[in-house]
């Protein structure tokens, strides 16, 4: 039977195993041995292929950090001088007269 009603309800038993000893610098060592392992096995390639892909975003970068960071100082002032010339540049047609008269021949 459906109960209605705004009672409490009952919560599922959740799963909550707690390893009593885990070190996550072993297994980094493990997966690194076990990905320069020469094997002819196309499944092993196929295995270590995904574990280089989980491991770069476990890492969330793929190279040097200051390289990112000088790639983003120089794209943040690369943002600065369009934003600085594009404002230039619409001073300079609405402060120019030309302008003004092409808005009213296209008022009339």
């Amino acid at each position: 039977m459906i109960k209605i009603g705004f009672g409490n309800r009952v919560k599922p038993k959740s799963f909550g195993f707690v390893p009593r000893y885990y070190d996550p610098a072993k297994e980094e060592l493990e997966e690194r041995i076990k990905k320069y392992k020469h094997t002819e096995d196309t499944s092993d390639n196929v295995e270590n292929m995904k574990n280089r892909i989980k491991t770069g975003l476990r890492l969330k970068h793929y190279g040097d950090p200051n390289v990112r960071s000088s790639a983003v100082r120089q794209s943040n002032i690369r943002l600065l001088y369009i934003i600085c010339v594009l404002g230039l540049a619409a001073y300079v047609l609405m402060s120019s007269n030309k302008v003004i008269a092409l808005i009213e021949a296209f008022s009339k």
